[in-house]
């Protein structure tokens, strides 16, 4: 710059210098107010609230929804002598005869309803099985009910047959899911039915049924 040059545009010049810096500093000061404000906003993520946890009221037992990829746990099941019978509505056994769930009255029935479909469903089934087989001898009796339809009964009945010692319940109308009260509107569900053939709890999602809290709710419902 000459010493002839007026001293407004040696002015204009040093500012032209830091309008670059001042604009940098300033986003990140807006940057550094946006962290911290959605920090002080962020909703609670624990399990029961929150995004990543929703209490959900499912009848007789209430079911946590967990975040993606986890398997859900077992509620507590509903005090004996409450719960809803379940609908008298029909289905088919193995054999394709026609049974409903009062045929197995006196036992304790975990009622899964899934389809070959269903990735969450398949996922669960092993650990259904094998909770079926630490059960032998004992009145515990694991009904999965497929609701697929009867272009897929072959697959269904592939699949079962690889997770013995369950046996293939199928539902080719899909007419007892709707029947429940709340209706199920998606698989897995599955169903705790005590020996006087109540309802005592339900989980509208893919469970732990390796766990503890499995084998304790069981174990519950066989005592009474």
């Amino acid at each position: 710059m000459s010493e002839n040059e007026p001293s407004g545009q040696r002015g204009g010049s040093s500012l032209q210098r830091w309008i670059p810096w001042l604009a940098a500093s300033g986003a990140v000061a807006v940057g550094l107010l946006y962290i911290i404000g959605t920090q002080l906003i962020k909703p609670d993520a624990r399990p029961g609230s929150g995004p990543a946890g929703t209490a959900v009221n499912t009848g007789p037992a209430t079911v946590s929804e967990a975040a993606p990829g986890t398997m859900h746990l077992i509620p507590a099941l509903g005090a004996r002598g409450t719960g809803t019978l379940p609908p008298d509505v029909p289905f088919l056994d193995a054999e394709g005869h026609k049974v409903t769930l009062a045929r197995f009255r006196g036992k304790v029935v975990l009622l899964n309803l899934w389809a070959t479909w269903c990735t969450p469903c398949k996922v669960e089934m092993p650990a259904l099985a094998r909770l079926q087989t630490a059960y032998a001898g004992k009145d515990l009796v694991v009904v999965a009910l497929s609701i697929d339809s009867p272009r897929a009964e072959a697959k269904a009945r592939d699949f079962i047959a690889r997770n013995a010692p369950l046996a293939l319940y199928r539902d080719p109308d899909y007419a007892l899911p709707p029947a429940f009260s709340p209706p199920v509107i998606g698989v897995p569900a599955t169903f705790f039915i005590d020996r006087s053939g109540h309802v005592r709890g339900r989980v509208d999602s893919d469970a732990d049924w390796t766990g503890p809290k499995a084998r304790a709710a069981v174990d519950q419902l066989l005592s009474e």
